[in-house]
């Protein structure tokens, strides 16, 4: 469908969190357990998940998918801050996962995917399409330099 490795991983990664979000919510809300709380149901028998963890992930799949949908530079950027806020998610879990601070029932596993996915969005983000956007700009430039041309001419 597209060229734009960040366009193709957008999507990619909007998916596959689309399908962790929403079954999560169905396995989130065995036994009870809180929006935000440290006690969460297990999702294929590994990660452990509770609504409010279900919602972050829904969240970044809805604008993972548009933003794939859309041009190369804000699937890159969309691409930049998603991984960003898996990097973040993944080392709140890391610090607080034993504890009652722990308010998206994160586990190894669930780090291990955020830290993961987190990466190599930001990787990819940073690394790919360095032509495609260098090209971009060009163009952006040129048509710019028509506009004032044509604007005192």
């Amino acid at each position: 469908m597209t060229a734009s490795p960040n366009r193709g991983l957008a999507l990619t990664v909007g998916a596959i969190l689309a399908i962790w979000g929403i079954l999560g919510f169905f396995f989130a809300g065995e036994g009870g357990h809180a929006f935000f709380g440290n006690e969460g149901g297990y999702l294929w028998g590994v990660f452990l998940v509770n609504p409010a963890l279900c919602l972050v992930w829904t969240l970044l799949a809805a604008a993972m998918l548009i933003g794939g949908l859309g041009t190369t530079i804000g699937s890159r950027n969309l691409n930049l801050l998603a991984g960003v806020v898996l990097l973040v998610l993944a080392l709140y879990g890391l610090l607080f996962m034993n504890t009652s601070a722990n308010v998206f029932a994160l586990n190894a596993v669930d780090n291990g995917f955020n830290a993961i996915v987190g990466f190599v969005l930001l990787l990819t983000a940073l690394a790919a399409d360095r032509e495609n956007l260098r090209a971009l700009r060009a163009d952006r430039d040129d048509l710019d330099a028509l506009r004032a041309e044509a604007a005192h001419g």
